[in-house]
């Protein structure tokens, strides 16, 4: 038995201390420590920042649905900790408390968590929609807030590339924030605009600000710190340069359980005049608009990712995307002809990444294609995955008699409980949640029924379905080499071979001539090849990792390093 601790503070508590993740650890260990349970193994998980209705996005949560099992105790402060969707939250607790066996105590009322019957899933799902019914009351209340705060001029979001942000009080000593024009920033963004006006692209724009080193727009955690063609044309689209601030253009949406972002309704949206904001005059703003709709309809719908290895290759210098861009093979006045070059240096210029290798796409991918059907997907290598998987199913001989014993207990209450649903259907009047029930049990019957069959197949049974086994990968493997020989569906062949993907690094050709790509990469073949021989077998193999390492030469023809 392990005891699974849950903590999580969303931002809608800040200042409200009994949801302070350090009073939710105190509650934990005080509610153990009653329950006798000191000694026991403790795991903790937290989500800090996760909102109540987020039940994708929550590592902690996922990490713990991932690893309960039978018999746990889960602990957390109430149900509000574990969502505020009564629907999915009703649903997390009857995976977690009917379904899988763990128990689950609430420390605030020191109540354990019944799902057994129709009356306890009603209790659940209540209580979930008056913390749902809560969360949209919050929601609600600081959406007003901050539309009030628009209308008085006042920043409701984050900083502005141009802008300082500075913290002031009201008479009432209430703190708020207003921005003020950046002194330092404001001739990059007036020199911004006059550049594209004189006819410069966003490219050239981009390569010229890095190559003076100007300091870029800070993009957090995810940003390099160099100037980027997306980062100049937002600043040439933003009202805010001319003085107007339009709030509540992106909403969020919770859907299928996570949040999405979409375009808010016109009406929706908040448009305020802002004088002391200007940085550029209205004819300055609006010429560089026209320029922008003269210059065709907006592509950003268009798919992200058109060529075989884009997104999938990583540059080896700056770690930047490998993307395909047309340029000049042989010189300036040369053809020009799509080849896979470092994202970085081709939208930001040599000062961000100077990697100026621009090899043609059919001579790389020729060349990964050829390799991947010379050394990865021989023969001999679908042997040593079929040898690993014989080896670990030979590991889990010997647990096959504990497993059965669980799994005949499991099965035996399982059939209990649906003849006291059979029963109870029958002495009542066509129950609607009880039917619901009983269908739910027979069907975790047929399900625990199914695992015995295969937990109780004996060495002989297992040798003959790992024959079958070994068939289909076969099969599997001709399939991926055809694949490969006629290039069906390539980019979904190297999205599912090299998961982690590639790394690009600069190289030589044989001749030293010209500059080619090294790709080194790591081919995961049991997602591919073994496809469903895991679940057949009921074990669980790390699986196999063949290294891929070839320099991009000419094309078709040995690799250059003879590996």
């Amino acid at each position: 038995m392990v005891i699974r601790t849950y903590r999580r503070r969303s931002k809608n508590d800040e200042g409200k201390q009994q949801f302070s993740l350090d009073a939710q650890k105190r509650g934990c260990a005080d509610h153990i420590q009653r329950m006798g349970l000191v000694e026991q193994v403790q795991l903790d998980y937290v989500d800090d920042g996760g909102g109540g209705d987020d039940f994708l996005g929550r590592a902690g949560l996922r990490q713990l649905l991932a690893e309960a099992k039978r018999g746990d105790i889960i602990m957390c402060r109430d149900q509000s900790r574990l969502g505020r969707d009564a629907i999915e939250v009703t649903l997390v607790i009857r995976d977690l408390v009917r379904d899988r066996g763990c128990r689950l105590f609430y420390y605030a009322t020191g109540q354990e968590v019944q799902f057994a019957n129709a009356i306890d899933q009603a209790t659940t799902f209540i209580a979930g929609t008056g913390h749902q019914m809560e969360l949209e009351a919050i929601r609600s209340r600081t959406r007003e807030a901050l539309r009030n705060r628009v209308r008085d001029g006042r920043v409701a979001g984050g900083a502005c590339y141009g802008y300082k942000l500075e913290r002031k009080s009201d008479g009432a000593g209430r703190r708020f924030t207003i921005a003020v024009v950046d002194q330092a920033h404001a001739p990059v963004v007036q020199r911004i605009f006059a550049e594209y006006l004189s006819g410069r692209g966003l490219k050239q724009i981009a390569h010229q600000l890095n190559r003076e080193s100007v300091p870029a727009p800070s993009a957090g955690r995810r940003g390099s710190g160099s100037w980027a063609p997306s980062a100049v044309r937002t600043i040439l689209l933003n009202a805010r340069y001319r003085g107007v601030y339009i709030h509540g253009r992106i909403k969020k949406v919770r859907q299928g359980g996570g949040v999405i972002r979409v375009k808010a309704d016109p009406t929706e949206m908040l448009t305020i005049d802002v004088p002391e904001w200007r940085i550029v005059d209205d004819a300055t703003w609006f010429a560089v608009n026209e320029r922008f709709t003269s210059r065709g309809p907006n592509t950003a719908g268009r798919p992200a990712a058109k060529y075989a290895l884009t997104g999938i290759g990583k540059c080896g210098n700056c770690r930047g995307a490998i993307a395909a861009s047309r340029v000049h093979t042989f010189g300036r006045n040369g053809p020009r002809a799509l080849c896979y070059g470092c994202a970085k240096h081709h939208e930001r210029g040599s000062s961000v990444c100077e990697v100026t290798v621009y090899q043609p796409m059919e001579e790389v991918e020729a060349a990964l294609i050829d390799h991947l059907q010379r050394h990865v997907l021989a023969d001999g290598v679908l042997q040593l995955v079929i040898r690993e998987i014989r080896s670990e199913i030979a590991a889990q001989l010997p647990q096959q008699e504990a497993d059965t014993a669980a799994l005949e207990t499991e099965l035996s209450s399982a059939r209990s409980e649906q003849k006291r649903l059979a029963k109870a259907v029958a002495m009542a009047d066509d129950v609607p949640e009880l039917v619901s029930e009983l269908r739910t049990r027979t069907v975790t019957i047929q399900h625990l029924e199914a695992r015995l069959i295969a937990a109780r197949r004996t060495p002989d049974e297992l040798a003959t379905l790992m024959v079958k086994v070994e068939a289909g990968a076969r099969a599997k493997l001709a399939d991926l080499q055809g694949a490969l020989a006629d290039r069906r569906d390539l980019r979904e062949v190297f999205l599912a071979l090299f998961p982690d993907g590639l790394t690009f690094t600069p190289a030589r050709s044989t001749d030293s001539r010209r500059a080619i790509w090294k790709i080194e990469g790591a081919a995961n073949l049991q997602t591919l090849v073994m496809e469903g021989a895991v679940s057949r077998l009921r074990c669980d193999p790390n699986g196999i990792r063949t290294r891929v390492t070839c320099v991009k030469g000419g094309c078709p023809r040995p690799l250059d390093d003879g590996v």
